[in-house]
C-alpha cells in the first residue's frame, strides 16, 4: 500500500511538471559578467505590425525567482503584452539560475557564494551592455519586480548608471523591516542557515506542488496571495520560476533590517541613502497586501529619490481595483492585464 501511495505521488508530480511547461519561448543569449558568471537573456522582438518603441525593455526578476516569472501567463504575460505594444523585450536571469548553468552546492567553478552586490555591480552591467550591443539602442527601459527593482535602484543611485532611461519597479523596497508577523518569523530563523550550503527553495517548491501544507508556510504567505492568483499559476510559479537563494543574499537582507536600509556587504555603500541620486523618470508600483514590500517601504523610496518625474501607485481596492494586491500577484494576478499593466504601458508609452 505504501508503494502504491508513493507511485501515485510520483505520477501526480510528473503530471504537474508537464502542465507547468511554458510555451512562450524566445531566443536565448548567455552573456558573461566581468567576474566570469554566465547569465541568460531571452529575447522577444516587437510584434510584427506594431510601432517600434525608442528603447528596449529589460525585465528583471526577484530574489527567489527567475525570468520565467514574466511569461507564466503566456500571451497574457507582461513580456508578451510589451512585445505586442512594439517594445523589444529582454527577460533577464541573474547569476545562479539554471539555464546558464546552476552553481554547485559545495563544489564546482561556481557555487552559491554571491551576494546582491554581485548582481548590482556585475550582472546589471552585463545585461545592459548585451542588450545595447545587440539592439544598437542608446539606453534601455528597466522593469524590475522585487529585487529586480532593488538592484536597479542601487546601481543607478550608488554606481552612477546612466544607460537606464526609464525605471519601473514593482514591489521593490529599500527599507527592509519585518513589519509583518510572517516576515518576523523568517527573520528569527536566520540562525538555521549555518546548517546548509544554500537555501534550497527550488526542490522545496517542487515538493510544494504535491504537499499542499507547504503553501501555508510563512514564506509562502509572504510571497503569494492565493485568492488573487489562479491555482494553475501558483503551480507553474513553483515548478518553473523558483530559484535557490545564496546565504550571502539573505545575510544582506538581515543586515538591512539591522541597519535600517539596504547597504553593501562591506558596509561602504548605503544603497538606500543613495536613492537621492536617482533623477530619471520612475514609476513605483506597490501592493496594499504586500508583506515583503509594505506600502510604507514603497513610499520611503518614493520620498527619497530626487526625480521630478516620479509616480507611485498602490494596487488596492481604494484605487478602484478588484483586490488589495500582494507581492507576486502584482505581475501574475488574475486581473493584472486590466488593473496593473495599463499603468506600466501608459508610463513607458509617454516616455518612449
Amino acid at each position: 500500500m505504501k508503494w502504491f501511495s508513493c507511485a501515485i505521488t510520483v505520477v501526480f508530480w510528473v503530471a504537474t511538471l508537464s502542465c507547468a511547461s511554458i510555451k512562450l519561448q524566445g531566443e536565448k543569449y548567455h552573456p558573461v559578467t566581468a567576474d566570469g558568471w554566465p547569465l541568460t537573456l531571452e529575447h522577444f522582438p516587437p510584434e510584427a505590425g506594431s510601432v517600434k518603441k525608442k528603447y528596449p525593455v529589460i525585465l528583471c526578476h526577484g530574489l527567489l525567482s527567475n525570468r520565467n516569472y514574466f511569461k507564466i501567463n503566456e500571451e497574457r504575460s507582461l513580456a508578451a503584452v510589451l512585445a505586442k505594444q512594439g517594445y523589444d523585450v529582454w527577460l533577464m536571469d541573474m547569476r545562479g539560475r539554471n539555464d546558464a548553468g546552476a552553481p554547485g552546492y559545495w563544489f564546482g567553478k561556481h557555487t552559491y557564494t554571491f551576494s546582491m552586490d554581485d548582481y548590482i555591480r556585475y550582472d546589471v552591467d552585463a545585461a545592459i551592455s548585451e542588450v545595447l550591443q545587440r539592439t544598437g539602442a542608446a539606453k534601455v527601459n528597466w522593469i524590475g519586480h522585487s529585487m529586480g527593482g532593488i538592484v536597479a535602484y542601487s546601481r543607478i543611485g550608488s554606481l552612477g548608471e546612466d544607460r537606464i532611461a526609464n525605471l519601473v519597479t514593482i514591489g521593490s523596497p529599500m527599507l527592509v523591516a519585518p513589519l509583518d508577523r510572517s516576515m518576523l518569523t523568517a527573520y528569527r530563523m536566520q540562525g538555521a542557515m549555518v546548517m546548509v550550503p544554500v537555501l534550497p527553495f527550488r526542490p522545496l517548491a517542487h515538493i510544494g506542488t504535491v504537499v499542499p501544507s507547504f503553501l501555508s508556510s510563512p514564506i509562502s504567505r509572504i510571497l503569494i496571495y492565493e485568492p488573487n492568483t489562479d491555482k494553475g499559476v501558483v503551480d507553474r510559479l513553483m515548478v518553473t520560476s523558483t530559484n535557490n537563494i545564496a546565504k550571502a543574499e539573505i545575510q544582506q537582507f538581515i543586515d538591512a533590517v539591522n541597519h535600517g536600509g539596504l547597504i553593501s556587504r562591506d558596509k561602504t555603500l548605503d544603497y538606500r541613502a543613495n536613492l537621492r541620486n536617482i533623477k530619471i523618470p520612475v514609476l513605483i508600483i506597490g501592493g496594499r497586501r504586500d508583506h515583503l514590500a509594505d506600502p510604507l517601504a514603497v513610499r520611503d523610496v518614493f520620498d527619497r529619490i530626487s526625480s521630478r518625474d516620479k509616480t507611485m501607485f498602490i494596487a488596492s481596492r481604494a484605487e478602484g481595483l478588484s483586490e488589495d494586491y500582494g507581492h507576486t500577484d502584482l505581475v501574475v494576478g488574475k486581473r493584472v492585464n486590466e488593473e496593473i499593466f495599463p499603468h506600466i504601458l501608459k508610463f513607458l508609452g509617454e516616455r518612449n
